[in-house]
């Protein structure tokens, strides 16, 4: 079975800039929380969930259609093929108001900037 979950919480959520790119795909979002990480960037212009034992950041799920090739463009879109990427794909555990769950996310990677400062708070922007 593939997972069709994706955890946002910055500029991919439905009130964020970078939307548009899944609009077309997401069947249903809920409001959810990614558990053990921690947001930094901030100072720049979006963030970076990075691990954090006893961290919570808010988002959501999205429920997406045609994965692999939803998540092939995403990848795209965060660098995940840079020699440096900010970004990896992750499966993370996740908490929804149906319970706990898995999902794909975004997670900061090797060239998160050394400057990217937590950011107060649990959302973006802090």
């Amino acid at each position: 079975m593939t997972l069709d979950r994706l955890f946002v919480y910055g500029t991919l959520r439905p009130s964020g800039a970078a939307f548009h790119l899944v609009a077309d795909v997401v069947e249903r979002h809920v409001a959810a929380v990614l558990v053990d990480y921690a947001l930094v960037g901030e100072g720049h212009r979006y963030p970076w969930c990075v691990e954090a034992p006893g961290g919570e950041v808010a988002g959501e799920v999205l429920w997406i259609q045609s994965c692999e090739s939803t998540l092939a463009r995403l990848d795209e879109y965060e660098g995940l093929h840079e020699v440096d990427p900010e970004y990896q794909r992750v499966i993370a555990p996740v908490l929804t108001r149906d319970g706990p769950s898995t999902a794909w996310v975004y997670v900061g990677g090797p060239g998160v900037p050394p400057d990217a400062a937590p950011v107060p708070g649990s959302s973006w922007p802090g």
